[in-house]
């Protein structure tokens, strides 16, 4: 079940239709309230961590069972995957040494 649930993660990332089954359901809703509460670091969305699910579980009053804590972290672990996978455009890079003249005109030197 944990690996079909994140195989449905990667699809909805990709903008395919998901059909959950309904043994999933539960977690897979579950997931997507943490995922929509989680918080970012600037370059990507930071984990799900045990002390956000714990306090997720203590206010909604859920007790999770093993596997459904292995799928929230599975989970968690590939859609951040996908935000790390994304193609990165080439970048040009210059031949020409960097000197103390480049280095003010690029940077703004010279205090």
């Amino acid at each position: 079940m944990i690996e079909r649930l994140c195989k449905l993660v990667v699809d909805r990332h990709e903008g395919k239709k998901v059909a959950v089954p309904a043994a999933g359901e539960q977690v897979w809703y579950w997931f997507w309230e943490l995922d929509c509460q989680r918080s970012g670091n600037g370059y990507a969305p930071n984990a799900l961590g045990f002390r956000e699910i714990g306090e997720w579980t203590r206010l909604r009053k859920i007790v999770l069972e093993q596997w459904q804590l292995d799928a929230i972290v599975a989970m968690d672990v590939r859609r951040r995957s996908m935000f790390i996978e994304r193609d990165e455009p080439e970048v040009e890079i210059s031949e020409r040494p960097l000197s103390p003249d480049l280095f003010d005109a690029l940077f703004g030197g010279g205090g």
